[in-house]
């Protein structure tokens, strides 16, 4: 099917190309066009599903209204509500998101960002793997508007929205302490991400101060394209009685540790929290619905997309700001559910 131009409204019309450019570009009143012929231009358009080049746009305007976002697995549920949450943010002023998973894959990240500047867009969102400092570093010396999410480089001046992974980690390796668990593992993947290593160092250091020795044998650190049988062999390490690492809670750091979790248990014929305790990061709909419902770590989603949207568009709005780099760590709440105990 014929894609509707410019050119077959301006015929239908009779009106010129370029007065109908001008109110599809919204500069009918600028250039003195009736607000009578604006709305028969508006709603021609409409009928005939005119649909605008935006690529071609953008050469014209400099804008293709466009953000470019980049997170790590679209897939783990963390992510994808994320993401449908920046993409509602930037909705309400007019722009659209094109996704991309990089899968923790620095090489993909690079073609990501390279087809998303052959796409022209105005801006980036970026959840960055680790080893991707040189992109990133790239495009915030080249002024380019950009967010980091989730996770940041603590070496490249560049905005940047978390949560406090510390405290969050802290206070539910205490809420376990506190309903009587004393040996309590930590299940995470790659600690050369900031945000991870901050989750881990918050358990330990909750440890510490309740007097309990931190045995790094009870820290298992998975890939983060780690696979159902990794998570089940770390649990089952833990878990069996005649481990020597034998523990009576389990910190998960991502969700999609948490579900993988969940199911190694019950597949080892245990029960939650009579045998094993646990909290995760994160807040999907199936923690609610468990036998036990998960304690978790619950972060801000809307939050943290509605403020990386607003801060990227405050960057493409007015790029003699960005020089100002803005440093967003947001609270997270621990809700507390039955699979502690309490």
């Amino acid at each position: 099917m014929k894609k509707t131009s410019l050119n077959d409204i301006a015929l239908h019309l009779g009106v010129s190309k370029t007065l109908v450019s001008f109110v599809l570009n919204g500069k009918g009143k600028e250039f003195r066009i009736s607000e009578e012929i604006c709305k028969k231009v508006l709603a021609v358009s409409k009928e005939l599903n005119y649909q605008p080049n935006r690529i071609a746009q953008g050469l014209r305007t400099g804008k293709t209204n466009t953000i470019g976002l980049i997170i790590a697995d679209i897939a783990n549920p963390f992510f994808g509500i994320l993401g449908r949450e920046i993409e509602q943010e930037a909705a309400k002023f007019g722009y659209r998101v094109i996704f991309c998973s990089s899968d923790e894959n620095p090489e993909k990240s690079r073609q990501q960002i390279e087809m998303l500047q052959q796409s022209q867009v105005d801006g980036y969102i970026i959840s960055p793997p680790k080893d991707s400092e040189d992109q990133i570093r790239a495009l915030a010396l080249g002024n380019v508007p950009l967010v980091l999410i989730d996770r940041y480089f603590p070496e490249i001046e560049c905005n940047h929205i978390t949560v406090d992974n510390f405290d969050a980690a802290y206070r539910a390796t205490n809420h376990l302490l506190r309903m009587g668990r004393k040996r309590i593992a930590n299940i995470t993947v790659n600690l050369d991400l900031v945000n991870m290593h901050q989750r881990t160092e918050g358990y330990k250091q909750a440890l510490r101060d309740s007097g309990i020795r931190v045995e790094e044998s009870l820290i298992k650190v998975l890939p983060f394209s780690h696979e159902n049988k990794e998570v089940a062999k770390a649990v089952k390490d833990l878990v069996t009685k005649n481990s020597q690492n034998k523990v009576d809670a389990i910190l998960f750091s991502t969700s999609k540790l948490g579900i993988n979790g969940i199911e190694s248990i019950s597949a080892l014929g245990l029960k939650i929290p009579d045998d094993i305790a646990i909290v995760s990061f994160d807040n999907p709909d199936a923690y609610k619905i468990c036998v036990s419902p998960v304690t978790v770590v619950n972060q801000p989603l809307k939050e943290i997309g509605k403020t990386a949207v607003q801060i990227l568009l405050g960057e493409i709005k007015h790029p003699d700001n960005h020089a100002k780099i803005q440093k967003v760590i947001l609270k997270t709440d621990l809700i507390i559910r039955k699979s502690c105990g309490s």
